[in-house]
């Protein structure tokens, strides 16, 4: 048995002569003198060494820690460095015959021991190791250089949690005190570099020629292997760990769908034990499984069963579990297969998840859905109003008796198709602006369309949702054609109102000139009565002019108005301010006006409003400077104008009369007036599309506010 690495021109002559050359016939000599003598490694020349040893030609034993060799007709150098005796290789007896066949057995094993794959080395009592093959020195860590001469007690061994591992609990050692062989000891040495590597140790004991006592080691690198065992306990917790902390139950079948894992969660599910999975599975046992559609499975049906017999995944099934009890345990499944080497299929992963809460969750709803279903029939048959809803598809899901009579259909026709199969093409489109607007602001909308195909006027408010439209309408052409009558009784009726204050004008003017005229010819006849008579007739004829004109203007807001355009209220409350400014300076008021938005109106009739409020406001300021302030804010498609002052304010009580035709709250002789200027406001807001009102407290001052139509958003007030 030799060591790895001879030089190929290092050959047994050479060394025997190098050993016959020594200073003194049978000296004992290193394998680093031999190496140094013929230019090869030590290991070259201890495998030399090492075969002539086999051949008889030479002993060996360590001596001060160094081992030597020397020939059997001599002593070796004792441990004094005497020699006892003294040969020359002359003196060695030439091997006979019957040396040959022994040394031929050992050219074989030592060919034998250089081939095969692990390394295989002897061991002596003091722990050197005697021999050893390439590979036994490939796999030991050689701390001082030579690994035969630092022997088997110069290796640092762990076990498998990294303790170190006595000497005396070591294979060799254990062998040396028993006489046992030790078979495949496991653990890991450490190297020069400070890794520790795994390898595999077998010893067993074998005697001497000379009966000696050595351990035959055999040690293979497992380092490869105990890699893969890590990976794989690393996979199997990896796996161990999904299985337990998975939120569904995951079992995992064999190919004979016999269940052999079987995680908490399905256990809990399905009340089993692990035990009782494998004991009686759940697919081919005793429970019943039926789909969704309740239709009973046999074991092939289901989804094990299906990927046994197809090797395809089934997933995303429904299906019920009923135990021996009858109680149904409902689970959406996942199940896949798992193929082995040869192709086939070697387990069945089936995971599901336990839906039968939200089953029953799902059946209370259906129940409260049908039970809503029949409240809502029964309020929409209560409700006076035409009613349908819509889904996002456009589609009929309710309406009550009186939709379905104003559309002139059945509930059962209309039910489930799209409301523009019931609409004439004539309105669709202006219902899907309509509709559409509603659902894309998820605002209410409301108006008014003359349906030719029903023969009438139809008043709609639509209300969106995330789920659609509820649309409430009703039949207004009573409603309508009233107040077309009114608006026509309006008309004559500002004609009339027009006509009479205009021809009053002319009496009203000739007896106003007729009093002016006998006051100018006998006013020196009369006495203080008859002037103070006259005095009040004339001031009557002049109250009743004014009240005349008011009148007069009342009645054009509507007839005698210009069409709408933009206008900045801005440039229309600076003319205002202007006509006010001798007012306004004589009272020291104080007028304050933010930025105002340009609104879509009629000029010269929202001059009339702000002229009236703003003298309103300086009329009615009581002791103190008048305070005015004028803003505005916008709200939807309109503008809210505020006028505030901090005046004497309006008793709540009041509030409701001041917007009627000669309403007054104060008398002439406190305050001027006709009482006509806060109608008119209203009637030219109205005309506007918008609403005025007022907040005010006794000596809090009061605001009045005005809603007027955003640039773009207004009728065209013709």
């Amino acid at each position: 048995m030799g060591v790895p690495g001879p030089a190929p021109d290092v050959t047994l002559e050479d060394v025997r002569r190098v050993v016959a050359e020594s200073e003194h016939p049978g000296a004992p000599v290193a394998a680093g003198e031999v190496a140094e003598r013929l230019g090869c490694s030590t290991r070259a020349a201890r495998t030399k060494l090492s075969e002539l040893i086999e051949r008889n030609e030479l002993r060996t034993k360590r001596i001060d820690g160094t081992r030597v060799w020397w020939r059997p007709a001599t002593q070796p150098v004792d441990e004094r460095g005497d020699r006892s005796e003294r040969t020359t290789r002359d003196e060695s007896p030439e091997p006979n015959e019957t040396d040959r066949q022994p040394n031929a057995d050992r050219s074989l094993a030592e060919r034998i021991l250089e081939t095969v794959p692990i390394g295989i080395g002897v061991v002596a009592a003091d722990g050197t190791v005697v021999r050893g093959n390439e590979r036994l020195f490939d796999r030991l860590p050689c701390p001082n250089g030579d690994c035969e001469s630092d022997g088997v007690d110069a290796w640092t061994l762990y076990d498998a949690d990294g303790e170190p591992i006595p000497n005396d609990e070591r294979p060799w050692a254990r062998v040396f005190d028993a006489g046992e062989p030790v078979t495949d000891y496991e653990c890991q040495v450490e190297f020069a570099d400070g890794e520790r590597r795994w390898r595999s140790i077998t010893a067993a004991p074998i005697a001497g020629d000379d009966g000696d006592e050595f351990v035959l080691l055999s040690i293979d690198d497992v380092a490869d292997r105990k890699e893969r065992e890590r990976q794989l306990r690393r996979e199997y917790d990896q796996t161990e760990k999904l299985l337990e902390t998975a939120p569904i139950a995951i079992a995992v079948q064999n190919a004979d769908r016999e269940t052999i894992r079987a995680n908490q969660r399905a256990q809990e599910a399905f009340g089993l034990s692990e035990q009782e999975f494998r004991d009686n599975p759940v697919d081919t046992g005793e429970w019943r499984i039926y789909d969704e559609d309740g239709e009973l499975l046999d074991s092939s049906e289901t989804t094990s069963g299906r990927v046994l017999a197809t090797g395809e995944p089934v997933l995303d099934e429904e299906l019920v579990f009923e135990p021996p009890n009858g109680e149904r345990l409902y689970f959406r499944v996942n199940s896949a297969p798992i193929f082995g080497p040869d192709g086939e299929i070697e387990r069945i992963v089936t995971a599901a998840k336990d839906v039968t809460e939200l089953k029953a969750r799902e059946r209370q709803l259906e129940q409260r859905k049908a039970e809503l279903e029949t409240e809502l029939s029964e309020i929409l048959g209560r409700v006076s109003d035409a009613f349908y809803a819509l889904d996002e598809e456009w589609r009929y899901t309710h309406l009550n008796e009186q939709a379905a009579a104003i559309l002139d259909r059945s509930r059962e026709e209309l039910l489930g198709r799209p409301v523009w199969e019931t609409i004439p093409d004539a309105v669709e489109s202006f219902f899907r602006e309509q509709y559409q607007r509603a659902m894309e602001t998820q605002e209410p909308v409301s108006f008014e369309i003359e349906a030719a195909t029903f023969d009438a006027w139809l008043e709609f408010a639509v209300y969106p949702s995330e789920s659609g439209l509820s649309v409430y309408f009703r039949d207004i052409t009573e409603r309508k054609r009233y107040e077309q009558q009114l608006e026509a009784s309006n008309e004559r009726l500002e004609q009339f109102a027009y006509a009479a204050s205009h021809d009053l004008q002319e009496p009203l003017r000739m007896v106003t000139s007729y009093l002016q005229l006998l006051e100018n010819r006998y006013g020196d006849e009369l006495d203080d009565d008859a002037e103070e008579f006259i005095e009040f007739a004339v001031d009557g004829a002049e109250r009743m002019r004014e009240m005349i004109d008011g009148l007069l203007e009342y009645s054009r807001v509507e007839t005698q108005g210009d069409p709408f355009e933009p206008v900045d209220l801005n440039a229309v409350l600076a003319d205002v301010r202007e006509d006010l400014r001798v007012r306004i300076e004589e009272s020291d008021a104080d007028i304050a006006v933010e930025d105002l938005p340009t609104v879509e109106g009629d000029a010269s009739q929202l001059r009339q409003v702000f002229q009236n409020l703003l003298t309103n406001a300086v009329q009615y300021s009581g002791d103190g400077p008048p305070q005015v302030r004028v803003s505005a804010e916008r709200a939807g498609d309109m503008w809210d104008v505020s006028v505030r002052d901090e005046g004497v304010g309006i008793d709540p009580d009041d509030q409701d009369r001041i917007f009627e035709v000669f309403q007054r709250l104060h008398g002439r002789e406190e305050h001027p007036g006709t009482g006509i200027g806060l109608s008119l406001c209203r009637r030219i807001v109205e005309r506007h599309g918008g609403d005025i009102r007022v907040d005010s407290e006794p000596g809090e001052g009061t605001t009045f506010s005005f809603t007027l139509p955003a640039v773009g958003t207004a009728a065209d007030g013709d």
